[in-house]
């Protein structure tokens, strides 16, 4: 697997091997980094579910400002290190790991501190299982994602996008076997009493 574009475009980056970790297919991440060409500037990055971290690097590569993985497996979180090092971006990454719904249920940030994109591609058997709605609840009532910020789900392209009141599904793309998911975060709504 490559990094597509960006200053680190061409590097190879290593994947941990078996059924438990499917990296995001080379044309589907060209084509949502495609859609988030204009996110990227100076953007704060989590990815959960990170496994060899392609999908954080990417975004580093393209110029987010800093990516935070979220990962409990120890052969994905090894080659996720290791990728970190090849690529010298240990000063714009942090590396968490944990079972991200444990992790979400738990983190919280304080507004307008949080990210600006989001992306989550868990295994499809427990991204089917779980759903997406309790992820985007917690990212938005624990400011993990600010608002007008983006979240990105991986999922089967046979299952349904699920709807969360504080987030619009702006995009929804198959690609073959696989569908991606594209929330923005809507604006915070004013604090009573604020004169707003």
């Amino acid at each position: 697997m490559r990094i597509s574009g960006g200053k680190w475009r061409g590097r190879n980056l290593r994947v941990p091997s078996g059924e438990a970790v499917r990296p995001t297919q080379d044309r589907v991440r060209e084509a949502l980094f495609s859609m988030l060409q204009f996110e990227l500037a100076d953007a704060k990055v989590l990815d959960l579910f990170a496994g060899s971290g392609s999908v954080g690097l990417e975004a580093l590569s393209r110029g987010a400002s800093h990516a935070t993985f979220v990962e409990l497996a120890p052969r994905p979180l090894a080659c996720l290190q290791a990728n970190i090092a090849q690529v010298q971006a240990e000063a714009c990454t942090s590396v968490i790991r944990g079972d991200v719904y444990a992790w979400l249920g738990t983190a919280t940030v304080a507004e307008g501190q949080g990210f600006d994109v989001a992306y989550a591609d868990p295994p499809y058997e427990l991204g089917a299982a779980q759903g997406y709605s309790r992820m985007l609840t917690l990212l938005a009532e624990r400011n993990i994602v600010k608002p007008q910020g983006l979240f990105i789900a991986e999922m089967k392209s046979h299952q349904t996008p699920d709807e969360s009141p504080p987030w619009d599904l702006c995009r929804d793309r198959v690609y073959g076997q696989t569908r991606i998911a594209i929330y923005r975060r809507k604006s915070a709504p004013p604090t009573p009493g604020n004169g707003k």
